[in-house]
């Protein structure tokens, strides 16, 4: 649910209200912040400030997301693209502030190729060099930035 939030990024505290990032950056130690908000027309999407550590087949990538907190998961297609949107929208920008790392890697989307009778062991993965939706096989490895979305 977006309520009247401007689109945008905005970094959330403990108690989940939004910052922007100029007053985030305001803070004592703005390193501490865990995820980005993005604001979109969409919907408001919670970001995690870096990919997970090592590299996951599709279905590990799925759990790992999972572990992250409470509520997180790969992304969706749609949703990759919008990340990819962003970083020329201040996303990337607001990741290196806070300590974390630019979405420019290529990982698992939370979607598998939606014609599983057609091809079973493939799955959508989103390149965030080119911002293309490309299919992988299942057990191949790549990294996970695990999102929610964000609730007050």
């Amino acid at each position: 649910m977006k309520n009247d939030i401007e689109n945008g990024i905005y970094i959330p505290d403990d108690l989940r209200k939004l910052f922007t990032l100029d007053e985030w950056m305001q803070r004592a130690h703005p390193e501490t912040a865990r995820t980005v908000v993005l604001v979109t027309d969409s919907g408001m999407l919670e970001i995690a400030r870096k990919d997970l550590p090592g590299e996951y087949d599709f279905e590990d990538a799925q759990k790992a997301a999972a572990e992250y907190r409470e509520g997180f998961r790969c992304p969706t297609r749609h949703e990759a693209i919008e990340m990819y949107d962003a970083r020329f929208r201040g996303l990337d920008e607001a990741f290196k502030k806070i300590g974390g790392m630019p979405a420019t890697t290529v990982g698992w989307t939370s979607e598998a190729d939606p014609d599983p009778e057609y091809n079973s062991s493939s799955a959508f993965i989103y390149s965030g060099y080119t911002g293309h939706m490309i299919t992988g096989y299942k057990n191949g490895v790549t990294s996970v930035r695990p999102v929610s979305a964000f609730k007050e």
